[in-house]
């Protein structure tokens, strides 16, 4: 009996200095894929700041009535006097915009939108272009595309044709 346990004491001694692995090859390679992954490097987008000079204030507590363009308002210029949505309803529209809008909703495809600013664009078609110089209350607009392939870019101010 003191041979045998002599015989496991030296067998556990030489297997922990000897760096003896219980696991066989397949089993450290089965168990593998359950390893931690490493942690992705995230990416932050540095926005640049906004320039004081390009911020209009609003009364953002006022709203008036929707402004709608379709065919038959399709090139009068609009004005967001009282922090309006509007609604471009239709195709190939170009649409010059004064004021400060809550909402800009373009549900067609390739219009142009030229505004001052405007809190929210929403997009439901194609090939469409909004363009804005001044951003409401300092904040950029939360835009929603609900469909490709459309710009919308701050710019400068745009000359309405005459």
């Amino acid at each position: 009996m003191m041979k045998l346990l002599a015989f496991f004491s030296t067998l556990i001694v030489v297997c922990f200095s000897a760096g003896c692995d219980p696991q066989s090859g397949m089993t450290r390679k089965g168990l593998e894929k359950y390893n931690p992954s490493p942690t992705p490097e995230i990416k932050k987008q540095v926005e640049e700041p906004i320039d004081p000079a390009d911020v209009i204030k609003v009364d953002a507590a006022e709203s008036g009535p929707t402004l709608v363009v379709n065919r038959e308002r399709g090139k009068a210029p609009l004005n967001c006097s009282k922090y309006n949505r509007v609604a471009v309803n239709g195709d190939g529209y170009e649409v010059e915009i004064k004021g400060v809008c809550k909402q800009i909703m373009v549900n067609g495809d390739r219009n142009k939108i030229n505004g001052v600013a405007f809190t929210e664009i929403v997009l439901n078609g194609e090939e469409n272009e909004v363009k804005y110089y001044k951003y409401a209350n300092g904040k950029r607009p939360i835009i929603n595309q609900n469909a490709g392939a459309n710009t919308i870019e701050k710019s400068a101010p745009h000359e309405p044709k005459k």
